[in-house]
């Protein structure tokens, strides 16, 4: 119910994130987008003025009487200008007077929108600004475009617009610079805040993402480890109870008169405690090396006799028909490791052979002495290995073959032998095929 009501929270909280971000990029596109806009409509107005000087010097000659004057206002802040007890609004005033003097200058020397385009291309150089652009005049009452300095200008809604700027007294015509990809200015000035609300999204799409991921790691881990204590339960219920079954027959007044149940029951003990001593430390190993302070006891010992030892047990004990050949071609190897270790390792891998093999099982070991290595090859006509199980099957709790009937088992064998061999500074292979077999290749260093 936790995880549930965490991964809602999650989620949410994910939500409102992304939600205020798109809430932040786009009032910032809003401002950005006006900021540019009032660049633009001070681009046309510097490029229409530059324009107009340039008209008004290249005529040859002016009549002072003509000129159009409007009288400064009484104080530099104000925005108003008095007309005999009048009052203008500055901008109208200064609008007035740009209409004035355009139809003055137009008379002899009309507006030249090739020319306006050219100067617009500069100022907007100056500005930084860049974009594909168009100058028109228009009439602002129809928003019908009279002329254009560009013929493959097309509408757009993409497009950024400047004021209207009215050149003549009737309002019939008024100019427009009109950019045409603003959408690159615009992302360039909002290049810290996409580039900041991207990573912050993605952190959290991340974060929530790992959560999912932990979350579903823990359920795994959690029925893996229920699936092991079960199978561990069973496992050790079957020494326990040969164990209980020996200490119970050795009890009986009868037994002492007989020696040979004695020792026979006394066999079976040794060997259901040994069996449950081994499992247990199989775990305990494997939980030491999951710590850190796993620790080998590291004795010289003929290799050659211990698994000459572990072929009777398991030729004499099995349930199967089990014939193993020990194939060596070195005469003495000794080996500097912890015995117990190596004895259980092998004997998991003999085990192994025997559990996932037929009714009759055919197991060949081999030692051959490498240059650097010691190998040891533990090859079986079991039923071999899937492809696609064969890279984790030295994973903890992983048990390949958890069909209904196959042979019971912790699922800690072979990660106990990996975890074994490695800390002995070797390594282990495997090579097996569905129906053919497997062949279970440990790597020693050598000892010299």
């Amino acid at each position: 119910m936790k995880t549930k009501i965490v991964t809602y929270l999650s989620i949410v909280c994910l939500l409102l994130v992304i939600v205020a971000q798109a809430y932040i990029v786009y009032d910032h596109f809003r401002v950005t987008e006006d900021s540019l806009r009032r660049e633009v409509n001070a681009v046309i107005d510097d490029a229409y003025h530059i324009e107009l000087n340039l008209r008004d010097k290249s005529q040859k000659s002016q009549t002072g009487n003509n000129n159009i004057i409007i009288p400064p206002p009484s104080d530099e802040n104000t925005s108003v200008y008095n007309f005999d007890n009048m009052s203008i609004d500055k901008n109208d005033a200064i609008e007035l007077m740009n209409r004035a003097i355009e139809a003055e200058i137009s008379k002899k020397r009309p507006l030249n929108i090739r020319n306006l385009d050219s100067v617009t291309a500069e100022v907007l150089k100056t500005r930084s600004i860049v974009s594909d652009f168009v100058v028109c005049i228009v009439n602002p009452q129809t928003d019908k475009i009279i002329e254009s300095s560009k013929k493959t200008f097309e509408n757009s809604r993409f497009l950024l617009k400047s004021k209207y700027l009215p050149l003549d007294f009737n309002k019939q015509k008024s100019l427009q610079l009109v950019l045409l990809n603003p959408m690159t200015n615009i992302f360039k000035r909002m290049g810290s805040l996409l580039a900041g609300s991207l990573i912050l999204s993605l952190i959290c799409l991340y974060g929530l993402w790992f959560l999912f991921l932990t979350l579903s790691r823990q359920k795994q881990l959690i029925a893996v480890k229920n699936d092991f204590f079960g199978h561990t339960a069973h496992e050790l219920k079957r020494p326990v109870a040969q164990l209980y079954m020996a200490l119970d027959a050795l009890s009986r007044p009868s037994i002492d008169g007989n020696k040979l149940k004695k020792e026979r029951y006394l066999a079976i003990s040794k060997e259901a405690t040994r069996d449950m001593s081994e499992k247990i430390g199989m775990i305990m190993t494997l939980s030491m090396a999951e710590e850190g302070v796993f620790r080998l006891n590291y004795t010289e010992f003929d290799l050659i006799e211990l698994i000459t030892n572990l072929k009777e047990k398991f030729t004499d004990v099995a349930e199967k028909t089990v014939s193993i050949q020990f194939e060596n071609s070195v005469q003495n190897v000794m080996v500097k490791a912890d015995k117990d270790h190596i004895r259980q390792t092998i004997a998991n891998l003999i085990d192994n052979a025997i559990k996932y093999s037929k009714e009759s099982v055919q197991i060949t070991i081999t030692i051959q002495q490498l240059k650097k290595d010691l190998l040891l090859c533990v090859k079986d006509n079991g039923i071999g290995i899937a492809p696609d199980k064969i890279d984790c099957v030295f994973e903890k709790y992983t048990r390949i073959n958890s069909a209904p009937g196959a042979p019971s088992g912790f699922g800690i064998g072979l990660s106990y032998v990996k975890a074994v061999i490695e800390k002995h500074a070797g390594r282990i292979e495997v090579v097996s095929e569905l129906t053919k077999g497997s062949e279970f290749r440990v790597f020693l260093p050598a000892y010299q």
